[in-house]
């Protein structure tokens, strides 16, 4: 007996069934994962993974009374061509290893809690600039004191120029791109593609922290032809959340406190302090301190800053953070997560202006210096 067109028509499906599967093109959807307050291990053995695809696959016509099951094959993983790959996310998340020192640093990327917004960005440059490395002054008690220097050069640097160690002009360094950059670990997930002009990367929107307290980070950067791809680490830290006031004052220790963290999760204080803005190679303060909540800067290094010059309006900035590094053949490239906050600074026996009505009676403003005298 032949078979009725009913059965005849569920047969066709059946047996054209594998063939669907085999040509369905379905993309596949990236799915970083996301920081969820979990341990550090939790973290560390994360894989990136696709998300499954949620459309019904295609199936042969059947009539419309005779009842279909949906398939229970899974949906082939079809990569797409467009996206590029990505480093190894299996490597661990390893301890931070401490910021570029700075005659080797051609790059930053910076994730970090400010008073009003949040902050994911980064550029990396082909070479150091030479007038950014500083000549250290004197250090003591985790503080050194900086001089900047002034380089030059005859004849003059011109256009994408600048004065070289030899008194010779150089090319300005540039960004350079090192492929698209994925930072797991934050609040939302962040992937950064290299931004013309140049090559600096930012993402817009982030959360404010952009991160969770022990979060653990790590940032990937596929590379290029010319760049190796790379990964630097971080930890989500408790964000500082008062401004701190500093008074320097001659032959006195500067006294430095901030709020202790309660969790302990390896972070270190940095303490920028500059005093004289208007001078022709001034000094500045930088401190890296254990974040126990307080420290003592001594009177010796507040001498050296005074003696120096004071002029214009002192600045300093506290800022709690892990920071990473990783040597490329271009330089030293880290990663710094933290939570930076401006201080207010003042010298006592000056007071800095930008005219007469910031003055006593009996001072007047010298606007070259922005100083009462």
């Amino acid at each position: 007996m032949m078979p009725s067109s009913r059965y005849r028509a569920l047969a066709v499906a059946i047996w054209t069934l594998p063939s669907a599967l085999a040509c369905s093109d379905e993309a596949q959807v990236l799915d970083l994962p996301q920081d969820t307050g979990a341990s550090a291990e939790d973290v560390a053995s994360r894989d990136s993974g696709t998300a499954p695809v949620s459309d019904p696959l295609p199936t042969a016509a059947a009539p419309a009374d005779t009842p279909l099951q949906p398939s229970t094959e899974p949906a082939p993983n079809v990569p797409d061509p467009e996206a590029p790959a990505l480093p190894d996310p299996a490597a661990p998340v390893t301890a931070p290893r401490g910021a570029c020192d700075s005659r080797e640093r051609v790059g930053r990327f910076s994730i970090e809690k400010q008073v009003d917004f949040g902050v994911v960005q980064g550029t990396v440059n082909d070479g150091v600039v030479p007038t950014a490395i500083p000549t250290l002054v004197s250090e003591e008690s985790g503080c050194r004191v900086l001089e900047r220097r002034n380089l030059a050069c005859a004849p003059g640097c011109v256009g994408a120029e600048t004065c070289g160690e030899s008194g010779t002009c150089i090319p300005y360094p540039r960004q350079v791109n090192v492929g698209e950059v994925s930072i797991a670990g934050l609040t939302r997930e962040t992937r950064m593609s290299p931004q013309a002009p140049g090559a600096s990367y930012f993402s817009p929107g982030a959360d404010n922290p952009p991160y969770q307290v022990r979060s653990q980070i790590t940032l990937s950067a596929v590379g290029t032809d010319t760049l190796p791809s790379f990964q630097l680490f971080g930890v989500g830290s408790e964000p500082l959340a008062e401004a701190p006031s500093w008074v320097l004052a001659a032959g006195t220790d500067l006294a430095l406190a901030w709020a202790a963290p309660i969790s302990d999760v390896q972070t270190h204080v940095l303490v920028e302090l500059t005093i004289d803005q208007h001078g022709v190679s001034p000094l500045s303060l930088v401190c890296e301190l254990e974040d126990t909540g307080s420290a003592t800067v001594p009177a010796v290094i507040i001498d050296q800053l005074i003696g120096s010059g004071v002029t214009g309006f002192p600045n300093g900035r506290i800022t709690r953070r892990t920071a990473d590094h990783v040597q490329l053949d271009v330089g030293c490239v880290e990663l710094v997560v933290g939570s930076p906050r401006a201080a207010a600074v003042s010298v006592s026996g000056f007071t800095p202006c930008n005219g007469p009505a910031d003055c006593s009676n009996d001072q007047t403003c010298n606007l070259a210096l922005q100083r009462c005298e």
